[in-house]
């Protein structure tokens, strides 16, 4: 064991509250904090888990913890209150903000790209629908691409090193970027791209005539009192989030995270991510209806939704399949899990800086995620159980 783990073990420090439900059913805390902290621990003592998880039921936080360290330079450890970067979780907020201008009339999901952005010059943007950006069938080009086929395997692609003088340096970008030759044609396959989230920002900007940070704030954040949710700007990340870990605990590559603007670049902690699931579970940001099309999956293309993917799953403990809204985000190696139970009105939230986490496959009925999901949803004892 080498002296870092050796002083890993004996440093860490470990943060964990419990609260009932706010039904009465309330479940065992030592039972909840049995099930879902021995998984924890057992990852963590594998060297395949560092981070935050915080289980979230009936308007309260009914489980959070953090384990192992933030920075092992510096051995800064993780606090369940600490900013993160959320990664790809910032495309469900970014499908959010779009469907309260479907809801508001503004557009529809048929709307094609050429009505909305005419500055945008895209040979197919004629084509594309709102809805496509928000399911990645929209047959733009990926910014990941610009990766060399002889770059090394934890590589970044170049498109994200590139600095900005202003907060609208990462649309000026994706403008010029995803205007660029299409990889497909529109509506015809699934294919997952940055582009298509970057281009959702411009939208945005441009039917409010706001920066994307100021609709954030006046449509999310504010609202909801999100302290910990903003953009990465220019100036780069806050120094105290998490730094990200590869396999075999190497450092990840240098990166500018403002560059993935929406599609990537929002920050926020654990229970603030859970707060604004909570309000999506309520209707508080968005009405039943437009919440209900946002979340209906697709089976022909992966149960892929809008922002997010929406499927039945079988959970250990449950007594029937749960109607699951997960999103997923990595960025170097920082990995995001969000995972939503809207009828049980419950929310699992997983932050890890190591890519050596392997959540698995919830479908599957099998791997951490599954584990995990089964006792926040249905466990102990089935007093959440539908």
């Amino acid at each position: 064991m080498s002296l870092l783990r050796c002083a890993h073990f004996a440093t860490v420090a470990v943060v964990f509250l419990h609260a009932g439900s706010a039904t009465g059913a309330n479940a065992e805390p030592e039972l909840l904090d049995g099930r879902i902290g021995a998984a924890v621990e057992r990852e963590h003592a594998a060297d395949r888990f560092d981070g935050v998880v915080l289980v979230g039921r009936n308007d309260s936080v009914a489980y959070k913890r953090a384990i192992g360290f933030a920075n092992r330079a510096t051995h800064q450890m993780h606090r369940v209150e600490e900013p993160w970067r959320l990664a790809s979780v910032s495309k469900q907020v970014a499908a959010l903000l779009l469907m309260l201008q479907v809801e508001r009339g503004r557009l529809s999901l048929e709307t094609r790209l050429d009505q909305l952005l005419p500055n945008f010059h895209s040979p197919i943007a004629k084509e594309i629908s709102v809805r496509q950006l928000l399911q990645h069938t929209s047959g733009l080009p990926n910014p990941d691409a610009t990766l060399k086929a002889d770059a090394p395997p934890d590589a970044m692609p170049p498109y994200y090193s590139r600095r900005f003088k202003d907060e609208a340096g990462p649309v000026d970008a994706a403008l010029e970027f995803c205007a660029g030759p299409p990889a497909g044609q529109p509506g015809v396959r699934f294919s997952y791209n940055n582009c298509d989230t970057l281009i959702v920002q411009a939208v945005l900007e441009r039917l409010t005539g706001h920066t994307y940070a100021r609709i954030l704030d006046e449509a999310v954040s504010g609202p909801l009192m999100l302290k910990s949710f903003s953009m990465a700007t220019a100036a780069g990340p806050a120094p105290d989030m998490p730094v990200g870990y590869l396999e075999k605990n190497h450092d990840e590559p240098a990166f500018n995270l403002a560059s993935f603007g929406a599609s990537g670049a929002l920050i926020g902690n654990a229970e603030d991510l859970w707060r604004f699931d909570e309000a999506l579970m309520d209707h508080r940001l968005l009405g039943a209806e437009a919440t209900r099309v946002m979340w209906t999956g697709d089976p022909q293309l992966g149960y892929v939704a809008l922002g997010a993917w929406s499927f039945p799953a079988r959970l250990a403990g449950c007594a029937k399949p749960i109607a699951l809204v997960e999103r997923r985000g990595e960025i170097g190696g920082v990995q995001v899990r969000n995972l939503m139970a809207p009828e049980l009105h419950a929310a699992l939230v997983v932050l890890s800086n190591t890519s050596r986490t392997d959540f698995g496959e919830i479908w599957q009925g099998k791997g951490l995620m599954h584990e995990l999901a089964s006792a926040a949803f249905c466990a102990p004892m089935g007093t959440i159980a539908p």
